[in-house]
């Protein structure tokens, strides 16, 4: 009987830091060595003093017997161990940023090509807020944890091990007292960490920062809103309500560790208090008064010093618990599924079929398509009509893969679109969306975003061919005008023309149009419908419209409400056969007979 293979364990917290690491790793390792080097370095000065101190109490009596050879020997030790703290400390912490930059850069390009490459249904129950928190936040506290905390714990570690095992050499009784309050202080930290209720507040915290950022990034696109109506921050209340949720949920991470806290530090600094007492009680039994005195001092001076690497340490465990909830949101993107591209598919014509296709968005909701079967000739033009909310955009975006249909098949040129590895199938069809966004850059660059290696001559018959190498001609600049600067400005059908011009660019044989001129006034949805005519020569196009004029004369027009498609065929054939489509058109009729007269209210 063949034995089932166990799948390996998903990695976590630190553990899960140091696989992101990746070829880092090895730079992470060699900074907390020159760490643990420069923190013992670091303590010998505490161990030559005693040396000094033992020769001149040996000799306290005659000054002149004092060895000069000593004191410079253990001078020379002091000095050197001060230049290796400082060599190993810079070279640790120059090792450890540099590797931590690395990772984050690495970390966010990886988080970003990762979100190119989910479907859109992801992002359609995520925030903004929550993603740009994953970005920014949760990446950045990897980043001081690998550059500053992660050297400082392996130092904080290993530093009062060897301390303690050396004064456990010295003298053992005074080493358990050293020991005695740490220990109490790592059992109540230990076991206020363990508590369920602890690691609740802080995934609690998590979860309504990201709410919160959410709601800002809502807050600052509804501005514009929010002042044409006079309204002030009060009124917007799910804001307030979102930040007060997370002060709150930060005071319960503050009110329930701080008892535990407070008992901690009251431990922990605590071993000279009973450092005192202990030695003057060992004081009689001593066999040397002059022996017994330095070494006192010396775990004084030492069990004072050994507070702050364990505190750090300490500190980097409290805080452990934030880190890694914060690696488990950046896993929650890293592991989302991908569309499956195990196939090799690459059609050589350009048809779209679809095949029995029914789609939901969640599983408990309601179907958005239900058992929908066309066909679109290669070479055509094809127009959705139907009223919102029939599922047409949804459409447009299963032939695209944003999503995967529940049931039924998507083909192009007879290849099922599952077959075609994603960039392939990008490749083959562009989309023009309702609402376009430019970016933030030249006139030139947000068009070559259809084609990066094209020249600036393919870019400007691009832009004339879509209508708007005039307007951008006029900007200051002209192509090398930023969008969205100084004077810079387009209107919403030029900024349509604008992406108009990146599917020219990109000149793919299947061009998808939703509701592209639906933001356009007059002027600019005439030179639209222009450029839509001279993008659609050759290729497979599929048009979505609210505005029935603009697909009257498409090859085909298909018909879709509630999911469902009603009908297709071309203007005619609807009109006798699909009274649905009739009844649209008669309801554009109206609407375009429609205008506001004057008159009186009714008493």
């Amino acid at each position: 009987m063949a034995r089932t293979r166990k799948m390996p364990r998903e990695k976590t917290g630190l553990a899960r830091i140091l696989e992101l690491a990746g070829p880092k790793k090895a730079k992470l390792l060699v900074a907390c060595l020159l760490a643990v080097v420069s923190s013992a370095a670091r303590l010998v000065p505490f161990f030559t003093i005693y040396g000094v101190i033992r020769e001149l109490l040996a000799h306290y009596t005659l000054t002149a017997a004092i060895d000069p050879a000593v004191l410079y020997t253990l001078a020379g030790y002091t000095f050197a161990a001060a230049l290796v703290y400082g060599v190993c400390a810079f070279a640790s912490s120059a090792l450890a940023h540099g590797a931590a930059y690395d990772i984050l850069y690495a970390l966010r390009l990886q988080l970003m090509e990762k979100l190119g490459r989910i479907p859109s249904g992801y992002f359609t129950g995520t925030t903004q807020g929550a993603i740009k928190k994953v970005l920014t936040d949760d990446v950045e506290q990897i980043e001081v944890f690998l550059a500053h905390h992660l050297a400082d714990i392996a130092a904080a570690i290993a530093t009062p091990l060897f301390t303690l095992l050396y004064l456990f050499l010295l003298d053992w009784r005074l080493a358990l007292v050293t020991l005695a309050p740490i220990a109490v202080s790592v059992s109540l930290l230990a076991g206020g960490l363990k508590n369920p209720r602890g690691a609740q507040t802080q995934v609690d915290m998590h979860n309504t920062k990201e709410k919160m950022e959410g709601t800002i990034v809502e807050y600052i696109h509804g501005m514009p809103v929010i002042k044409i109506f006079n309204r002030t921050l009060s009124a917007f209340q799910r804001y307030e309500r979102d930040v007060s949720a997370y002060v709150g949920a930060v005071e319960r991470t503050a009110c329930h560790f701080a008892p535990g806290m407070g008992a901690y530090y009251a431990f922990f600094g605590a071993q000279l208090l009973f450092l005192l007492p202990a030695g003057l009680l060992l004081l009689p039994t001593a066999a040397s008064y002059l022996d017994f005195l330095p070494l006192l001092l010396l775990f004084f001076l030492v069990g004072g010093g050994l507070k702050e690497p364990l505190e750090n340490m300490m500190q980097m465990v409290v805080h452990s618990g934030r880190i890694t909830e914060g690696v488990k949101r950046i896993d929650r993107i890293l592991r989302q599924p991908e569309p499956a591209a195990t196939g090799s598919g690459n059609p050589a014509v350009y048809d779209i079929a679809f095949e029995g296709v029914s789609f939901a968005y969640t599983e408990e909701g309601p179907q958005a398509l239900r058992d929908i079967s066309f066909r679109l000739a290669p070479g055509t033009v094809t127009g959705i009509v139907g009223p919102s909310g029939g599922g047409k955009s949804t459409l447009a975006q299963l032939l695209l893969r944003f999503y995967e249909p529940q049931q039924g098949l998507i083909r192009i040129g007879g290849v099922d679109i599952r077959e075609i590895p994603p960039s392939r199938l990008m490749n083959l069809v562009s989309y023009v969306f309702q609402d376009s966004f430019l970016f933030r850059d030249t006139a030139e660059n947000n068009i070559r975003m259809g084609n990066r290696a094209a020249g600036r001559e393919a870019v400007v018959a691009a832009a004339q061919n879509a209508g708007i190498h005039e307007v951008i001609m006029a900007l200051p600049q002209g192509y090398d005008t930023v969008i969205g600067g100084e004077n810079s400005s387009l209107s919403g059908g030029e900024k349509q023309r604008l992406a108009i011009a990146r599917v020219f660019l990109r000149d793919t044989p299947i061009v998808l149009l939703d509701e592209a001129t639906a933001y356009a006034d007059a002027e600019n949805e005439a030179k639209i419908q222009q450029a839509f005519a001279r993008l659609a020569r050759r290729k497979t196009v599929l048009m979505i419209a609210h505005r029935l004029r603009t697909v009257e004369n498409a090859d085909q027009i298909l018909v879709l409400a509630d999911g469902k498609l009603l009908g297709a065929g071309t203007h005619a054939e609807l009109l006798r056969d699909c009274p649905p489509y009739g009844g649209m058109i008669a309801a554009n009729a109206r609407r375009d007979r429609w205008t506001i007269r004057k008159g009186e209210l009714p008493g």
